[in-house]
């Protein structure tokens, strides 16, 4: 499950609107190879949610998204240790919080096309986080 030099591991669920948004994103992004993995589809492995928490610097229990309703209405007030979590993620992927996506050593959640931007990866339409003509290299000459 790591990516390939130029590509990009994007770990999504296909039922969520926000997620397609940021599978667009990403395809559009040049010079990269956008590799799909839809949980809704094809849930992670145990020891694929711990590689990607361990990646992310995070417990398998940050990786739980506590506004979906599977979490609301089933989990929200019990203790579970990571493994027990692992084990309910696996039979409830849309629990997960994502987009999450990997490449070039790094993984991050994705909540818009600007965290790709913000990785220095080039994506057609955006150029900087804030679009501010402050930015802008020339500013101080458009100024005098």
């Amino acid at each position: 499950m790591k990516p390939q030099e130029n590509e990009i591991l994007l770990i999504y669920n296909g039922r969520k609107a926000q997620d397609s948004k940021v599978l667009g994103y990403a395809s559009s992004v040049q010079k990269y190879k956008v590799n799909e993995r839809n949980i809704d589809k094809n849930p992670l492995t145990e020891t694929q949610l711990i590689k990607v928490a361990n990646d992310m610097g995070l417990q398998v229990l940050d990786l739980i998204d506590k506004t979906s309703d599977t979490y609301l209405n089933e989990i929200k007030d019990q203790s579970f240790s990571n493994e027990e979590m692992l084990k309910i993620v696996r039979q409830h992927p849309e629990i997960l919080k994502t987009p999450i996506a990997m490449l070039n050593g790094t993984v991050f959640f994705v909540h818009s096309a600007y965290d790709f931007v913000n990785k220095g990866i080039e994506i057609e339409g955006i150029k900087s986080k804030s679009g501010n003509v402050y930015e802008s290299p020339n500013r101080d000459k458009d100024n005098d």
